[in-house]
């Protein structure tokens, strides 16, 4: 090989160790810049992200959530759940049951003297009964609070404790989310009702016109189809 060509080759190895090794190594600039994990826990921005959460979240007539810090990321890094924290003076823990962010139950904040310890600002969903809501559900033993007061005590009449009941027993999401969403956001609904249309019941008058009325069924059924947009995204 002569001269000229060995010297080409030394070009050609060293234009690669310039331009094209730092590129394997540094592919952005920024990437060695390291946000802090400190002060409040976490300065990683959420919503570079997620900045369609960010968007709902910070909407003008979002409600009482609008104003958290970092919208949305409170909501999925609260303090005792298993999720990694810092405070940039050695005091870290790793994430045990998730590493950044946590889906979490609603009522993790909203249960009865909720276990954050914040109940001035995570007001409780009360007015269910603990018991009827994780009866046959084979739900884990950190259950959650819905009664109001203390213990499971209430809630024996709430409308919706069959709705709470079959959303904690359904995977698609975590604990009764299903339910707190479908009533307390702007997501969209579409239920087909199924319903009896007619009561049977027994009714005997003894010898005294003392009536007894007895054996209450309901039989028939009629199927009706609702649906509610989603007032976020103005769809179906």
């Amino acid at each position: 090989m002569n001269t000229n060509k060995i010297a080409l080759l030394a070009i050609a190895v060293v234009a690669i160790g310039i331009f094209a090794l730092p590129s394997t190594v540094s592919l952005f600039s920024g990437q060695h810049s390291w946000y802090g994990l400190d002060d409040e826990g976490s300065q990683v921005p959420c919503m570079k992200c997620h900045g369609d959460i960010n968007d709902e979240m910070r909407d003008t007539d979002n409600g009482v959530h609008r104003g958290l810090a970092s919208p949305g990321c409170d909501c999925h890094r609260v303090t005792g759940t298993g999720v990694a924290d810092g405070d940039g003076t050695g005091l870290a823990n790793p994430g045990t049951t998730s590493h950044a962010a946590e889906t979490i139950a609603c009522m993790l904040c909203h249960e009865n003297n909720t276990r954050t310890g914040n109940t001035t600002s995570y007001p409780f969903a009360g007015g269910f009964n603990t018991t009827l809501v994780y009866d046959f559900t084979d739900a884990p033993t950190t259950q959650y609070n819905y009664s109001w007061g203390s213990g499971d005590g209430g809630g024996e009449y709430a409308a919706h404790n069959d709705f709470i009941k079959e959303a904690i027993k359904d995977d698609l999401m975590t604990d009764s989310n299903e339910a707190c969403i479908a009533c307390h956001t702007r997501i969209g609904v579409n239920i087909t009702w199924t319903k009896s249309t007619v009561m049977h019941f027994d009714a005997g008058e003894d010898h005294n016109g003392t009536w007894e009325l007895t054996n209450f069924t309901a039989h028939g059924t009629n199927e009706t189809f609702s649906a509610y947009k989603n007032n976020w995204t103005n769809s179906y």
